[in-house]
């Protein structure tokens, strides 16, 4: 198998969270603003570059949700952890709840997978959403913590965040359950 572009620059995206870590964990907001920032512009271009000139590949496809997940899972970590000291930080129920609604996700689709042999699992629009607050969420703290001010920004945010991110979890359930029933009816 030869790696295209697109996953090459999906490969630098994952490259690049240990640097977006290292800027939190220095306290060096802008750079992991940055860094954060060229990761999407990343994610933007993998895609469009795939589709376009016809280089989507099963390693790709795996590893493009990977990239997003790591990126987005050490930021959530990161900016959460009392440890490291950042002066705003996404609370602890919010982390909790964005990784908690992530395990039931592969939890209930590897229980699927095992048991139809079902595995296509496209994302929903609520799960797009919520994944594009999150991003919000993570860029908004990583702004208020380098700028130092506008942290009123953050509450509304991070209500938003809990209530799309608990809605498509509540989604991605009832889809995954009613799939289940469909193949356990067809079973029968």
């Amino acid at each position: 198998m030869r790696l295209t572009t697109a996953t090459y620059i999906t490969l630098l995206r994952m490259f690049l969270v240990p640097f977006v870590a290292m800027g939190i964990l220095y306290h060096r907001y802008g750079i992991a603003l940055l860094l954060f920032l060229i990761s999407g512009l990343t994610d933007l271009f993998d895609g469009l570059i795939a589709r376009k000139f016809q280089q989507k590949t099963h390693l790709g496809a795996l590893l493009d949700p990977m990239a997003d997940k790591l990126l987005l899972s050490t930021s959530f970590i990161l900016l959460t952890l009392p440890t490291s000291g950042v002066d705003v930080s996404i609370p602890i129920w919010l982390t909790v709840l964005v990784f908690g609604r992530d395990i039931i996700i592969v939890v209930s689709a590897v229980a699927i997978a095992l048991t139809t042999g079902y595995t296509k699992f496209d994302p929903s629009i609520y799960g797009k959403a919520s994944t594009a607050v999150q991003i919000a969420c993570v860029l908004t703290v990583l702004v208020v913590n380098w700028l130092g001010s506008l942290q009123e920004l953050t509450r509304p945010l991070f209500y938003v965040t809990f209530a799309l991110t608990l809605f498509s979890g509540l989604h991605y359930i009832y889809v995954f359950t009613k799939r289940f029933n469909v193949d356990h009816e067809q079973r029968m």
